[in-house]
């Protein structure tokens, strides 16, 4: 656990050097001051809207197991990110899975499950919006090329999935004879890690729910979308007004790499460079687009890590059963075992209500 706690700070430290070798301090300093803050108000209305829409999709996502109050849905996804903000390895998600188990009384595992779906179903909007945006804006041919590759990727993932679901047997059977060339060890963990893969994705064989589900999701990336927008009125970027909108979800595609990127807490570092280098393809210097990102990253980070202590302290939870909790849940899925409904241990700290 050290050794990757400390392989991420080492990343976010390469990064951040990577972000400030060509900035020139007293110009950022100078662009922090001249920011016309207000602006960073209405994007954070727009995060929170978004978290909502966000805890209202995980409801679908856990239909079934169990009809889970919103309230409790996003108080749990609070911590969740809270945790992500402080904590070392990602155990935001372990946090986010446990507090749902406690307060709802449904299987922990099974709610770490829908976290996964829901992350998968992320990254697939987020490769077709980066294909998206190479439609509709003149870049290099190198990443143009690259975003149709990848907005070709995202749609053939897509169709797996749907094959996965209704043609299961054949689907998996199809995925033993690819990895022929794979030990046979290897090729049995894939199936057996297919199978458990679906039971997130139960909600999707009751199809009246499409329609909700898309809606949601493309809800929550305009806002997301829409929350770097506002944000580009706080400084003076000089981005053409026609484009920021594409220079929006450029960003947005930038960002969540960044997060992805194994790193420190609150991921420090990947987050501003990649930032920064989405802004530099539309031409903004690298002193101002770093300001910029460190705006951004600010203004999302402090409201919602305080409202996650805050739900973190009201339901009386603490940091070490995400550990204990990330431990059983590696057990639980090398052993190949079923999700349990008990949550007779480690439900001491469950809120009352």
């Amino acid at each position: 656990m050290k050794k990757q706690v400390f392989i991420g700070l080492l990343i976010s430290a390469v990064f951040l050097y990577l972000a400030f070798r060509n900035v020139n301090i007293p110009e950022m300093v100078e662009a922090l001051e001249k920011a016309n803050y207000w602006w960073l108000l209405p994007g954070i209305v727009m995060m929170f809207i978004s978290l909502g829409i966000r805890a209202y999709r995980w409801q679908f996502f856990l239909l079934s197991i169990a009809k889970v109050p919103i309230k409790k849905l996003f108080s749990s996804m609070m911590i969740g990110y809270m945790a992500n903000n402080v904590l070392p390895l990602r155990l935001g998600e372990i946090m986010r899975a446990l507090a749902i188990g406690n307060s709802a009384k449904i299987s922990r595992t099974s709610a770490f499950a829908t976290i996964l779906v829901e992350r998968i179903i992320d990254v697939i909007s987020l490769l077709m919006i980066l294909g998206f945006t190479v439609f509709f804006h003149e870049f290099p041919p190198n990443i143009k090329n690259a975003g149709l590759i990848i907005f070709a990727g995202s749609v053939l993932l897509v169709v797996f999935i749907v094959l996965l679901m209704e043609k299961t047997d054949r689907t998996i059977r199809f995925v033993w004879w690819l990895g022929s060339p794979l030990p046979r060890r290897i090729r049995k963990s894939i199936n057996k890690n297919l199978r458990k893969f679906l039971g997130g994705f139960e909600v999707f064989r009751q199809t009246q729910h499409y329609p909700t589900i898309i809606v949601q999701s493309i809800l929550l990336w305009v806002l997301y979308g829409g929350i770097i927008y506002v944000t580009f009125f706080a400084f003076d970027l000089k981005i053409e007004e026609n484009s920021q909108m594409i220079v929006s979800l450029v960003i947005l595609v930038m960002i969540s790499i960044g997060i992805m990127i194994p790193s420190s807490p609150g991921f420090i570092g990947t987050y501003h460079y990649l930032c920064q280098q989405g802004l530099a393809l539309f031409g903004v210097a690298e002193t101002d687009a770093l300001s910029f990102a460190i705006v951004l990253h600010v203004s999302n980070y402090i409201p919602m890590t305080l409202v996650g202590f805050y739900y973190f302290w009201r339901e009386n939870m603490n940091f070490s059963d995400a550990l204990a909790e990330k431990k059983n849940l590696v057990e639980n899925n090398s052993n190949g075992e079923k999700p349990s409904n008990d949550l007779s241990q480690n439900n001491q700290n469950s809120p009352s209500s």
